[in-house]
């Protein structure tokens, strides 16, 4: 037994002995303080500038639709189309085309695109009420039991009682005409 304490003691002090191993005492360590001088230091390299892509930049609130303009959709005009022209320039819309639920042009306030919208957002509406296509905004309701879509035109947003302003306008437009 006393020859194996006397193997692991002669063990331990070749490991701690050996060459190559630098050994620090504990109590010579110190710490490096930071520099009291602040100044200039040409070893330094300046911080590199942040684009301004990287810069989140605030998000603009879309413009909405300004107060309706006190015009009459129904007397004085010469047929609906007038009326809807009466109506676009009433609510600051860009067009207006009320469609069909199989997508056919019922009545428009004009534009190129008035069959254009009708086919794509009728049909849309249809299957899918509660889809949103930027710059388009769909209202369903029925004329003389039948089911039609009408289809706004603007970039601008919309609040929700001018959207029911429009819808009874649209009606009191049918009812005059139709």
């Amino acid at each position: 037994m006393i020859i194996i304490l006397v193997i692991v003691a002669a063990a331990a002090y070749y490991l701690l002995r050996r060459p190559g191993k630098i050994r620090v005492p504990v109590e010579k360590t110190r710490l490096i303080s930071p520099p009291r001088n602040l100044a200039y230091q040409p070893g330094s390299k300046p911080i590199s500038p942040v684009s301004k892509k990287s810069i989140p930049q605030p998000v603009p609130r879309p413009e909405v639709l300004p107060q309706p303009k006190p015009v009459s959709i129904v007397e004085g005009l010469p047929d609906v189309t007038g009326s809807l022209h009466a109506l676009v320039e009433k609510y600051s819309l860009d067009q207006f085309t009320i469609a069909t639920s199989d997508g056919l042009v019922f009545a428009s306030s004009g534009g190129g695109s008035a069959q254009t919208d009708a086919a794509r957002y009728g049909e849309l509406f249809v299957n899918d009420p509660l889809a949103e296509t930027p710059g388009v905004l769909l209202f369903g309701f029925t004329h003389k039991g039948s089911n039609l879509v009408g289809i706004i035109r603007t970039n601008l947003q919309i609040p929700e009682e001018i959207c029911r302003r429009i819808e009874k306008d649209t009606k009191d437009i049918l009812n005059w005409w139709i």
